[in-house]
């Protein structure tokens, strides 16, 4: 039996809205405010107090990279007829492609301005400058190489750094967010990789279209391959506690490693070697505070 058409519109907005990295975006603003807190804090005793803020910015932050995605993929029609032809904008999901991508877009943006003006404190100009940095990327950046990656890359790290702020830790979780900038560079560079043939058709100025595929992987890998001297720096200066230091080996380091030996041994990976290196930041999350709450029980005795 069809599927009846107006399911099939909803689940072609759906995939427009890409839920599961908008899973991701609240994964890492929550993240941000739990890791922001002491090693020995009781997270609900922090967070519980901040609810309301903490979920604001997650939904705020979700709404902005939205109504990104979507302006996006109105930009790359054309190259993802090519690239990424299952997307909703062009395998004919809708009859008024571009209506509905900029609908969504305001909608998405106005959204998450009303959510983020009721967040207490400075945490609104996060959402201001991510949505700003979000409408300059799309209509500028993209096509601009390398200074788009560092834009795609800055606006990722700072779902950490906005849940941070809610509780007023930004500071503390200042590692993480070179480490998680640092990891997304490198996945942005192989997504270029992915992508080049079909932004060759838009005269895009990215590394691989510019100084070729190859040489853009060994600097993805090679920007990988920093978070060890990175890591080991916060460390060895007093700025991460051992905990967590060795948390983010086992969950971020040693994958991302790994990850970027294959990428650069074999190229016709680079598909997965960009989502491998999106996982593997989220892994390093996931790590980090399961090495906290085990270090909680085993010096407290206390799980919450």
């Amino acid at each position: 039996m069809p599927r009846p058409l107006y399911l099939s519109k909803l689940a072609a907005l759906a995939k427009l809205t890409r839920p599961n990295n908008v899973g991701l975006i609240i994964v890492a603003v929550i993240a941000g405010a739990a890791l922001g807190l002491p090693p020995l804090a009781c997270p609900t005793a922090g967070l519980k107090q901040m609810f309301l803020p903490l979920l604001s910015s997650a939904l705020a932050l979700s709404l902005v990279a939205i109504g990104g995605y979507s302006i996006n993929d109105l930009r790359d029609r054309e190259s993802d007829k090519i690239s990424h032809p299952k997307r909703p904008l062009v395998n004919g999901s809708f009859s008024h492609p571009a209506m509905v991508a900029i609908i969504v877009t305001i909608i998405s943006w106005l959204g998450a301005l009303a959510l983020g003006w009721f967040v207490a404190g400075g945490e609104f100009w996060i959402i201001v400058g991510c949505l700003v940095l979000s409408f300059v990327y799309a209509l500028w950046l993209k096509r601009a190489g390398i200074f788009g990656n560092l834009t795609v890359a800055l606006m990722t790290s700072l779902a950490l750094a906005y849940g941070a702020t809610v509780i007023h830790a930004l500071q503390t979780i200042l590692p993480l967010i070179i480490l998680a900038f640092l990891t997304n560079l490198a996945r942005e560079l192989y997504k270029d990789v992915e992508d080049a043939e079909g932004d060759q058709k838009l005269n895009s100025r990215s590394l691989p279209l510019t100084i070729g595929e190859k040489p853009t992987r060994i600097i993805g890998s090679s920007i990988a391959f920093t978070v060890v001297p990175v890591l080991l720096y916060f460390y060895l200066s007093g700025m991460l506690f051992w905990l967590d230091a060795l948390s983010l080996v086992a969950g971020l380091v040693i994958p991302l490693l790994i990850i970027a030996i294959i990428g650069l041994k074999k190229p016709e990976k680079v598909g997965k070697v960009q989502r491998w290196m999106k996982e593997s930041m989220f892994s390093g999350l996931l790590v980090l505070l399961l090495g906290r709450l085990i270090y909680r029980v085993i010096v407290s005795g206390q799980w919450f």
